[in-house]
């Protein structure tokens, strides 16, 4: 039985299945001459009506947005390929990616992106949170999550971000205990003679990142004026067999250091360290980023589990 909806604005009608269907049209088809129409659903005549009569009034003002037949899988694969791949470093992509894969598609990936609500959200949350991952690892899933649906609001295909209204547990940052006076002179004699002890000793006293003295390279040390420039970092992507890369500093921002000369006096050690070892190694010698920290044969160290502190042998 079909009947017409009190506002004119579409047909009501009982489906064979006990539910009730509303169709509206959304537009015209100029490729078949035919009308749109959509349907919505409901278990009573007065939901579909009201559920009509808030979509044609959407119409009306312009603000309509067709709901998408693509589920959070499908929407999550499409951000990652088309809006994240390009547009970030390797290293963010791929954690990006292991979030979606092993966290946000098991538990939200099979829902329609269109009927995605806070509520699943939360729930989603609070599992990751019952299963023992830390409030920052959480913080950083949704995140992920929180990004794609934003994407999906400037298409279009949302009209809202439903992780907007989403409590996370709060992040506690614990606290920064620099070495003390006794601490660095105990590490001085642990790594004096060591292998690896340059590396060490301008990290200790440049306050660089790990990445960011491992992706060092010599025209970014100043001599004259007993400087370095931190403008990148040694990166390796997250994925099983992932290539290392020089990319930006975490912030993207260079930043200059000014070095004590005890520290310029080391890199100078270690310029002469390689200046030998390019003419012991000749053509074998290869140090392609121009690296200040490298393996013997002027390869990038690994990180972070392939740097081993105080290691006998040659740095």
């Amino acid at each position: 039985m079909s009947k017409r909806n009190g506002s004119g604005s579409g047909n009501i009608r009982h489906r064979s299945d006990g539910r009730w269907e509303g169709r509206y049209t959304v537009g015209f088809d100029p490729a078949t001459g035919k009308q749109v129409q959509r349907s919505v659903y409901g278990k009573t005549q007065q939901e579909v009506r009201q559920r009509l009569t808030k979509v044609t009034a959407e119409l009306d003002n312009g603000t309509y947005i067709a709901p998408t037949k693509d589920t959070v899988g499908q929407w999550l694969d499409m951000w990652l390929d088309t809006y994240v791949k390009h547009s970030v470093k390797p290293y963010t992509y791929d954690c990006y990616a292991r979030n979606v894969k092993n966290y946000i598609k098991p538990a939200l990936g099979g829902i329609r992106l269109s009927a995605l609500s806070a509520l699943h959200i939360q729930r989603f949350c609070n599992s990751l949170i019952e299963r023992g991952l830390s409030p920052k690892t959480v913080k950083n899933i949704h995140g992920v999550l929180h990004r794609a649906l934003e994407r999906a609001v400037k298409l279009g295909m949302l009209r809202f971000d439903s992780a907007d209204g989403v409590e996370l547990p709060k992040v506690r940052r614990k606290p920064i205990r620099p070495l003390d006076g006794e601490a660095i002179r105990s590490f001085l004699q642990a790594i004096k003679g060591r292998d690896l002890e340059r590396l060490y000793y301008t990290t200790l006293f440049s306050g660089c990142r790990e990445g960011e003295v491992l992706g060092l390279t010599w025209d970014c040390v100043d001599f004259d004026h007993d400087q370095i420039t931190i403008n990148k970092q040694l990166q390796k992507t997250q994925k099983v067999g992932g290539d290392y890369t020089l990319a930006p500093t975490k912030n993207s921002r260079s930043r200059t250091v000014t070095l004590a000369p005890a520290v310029m006096a080391v890199l100078k050690e270690q310029q002469k360290w390689q200046d030998e070892l390019k003419t012991l190694l000749g053509p074998e010698w290869s140090n392609e980023w121009n690296l200040v920290f490298t393996k013997d044969t002027g390869g990038h160290l690994v990180h972070p589990h392939g740097i081993q502190p105080l290691q006998e042998g040659r740095q």
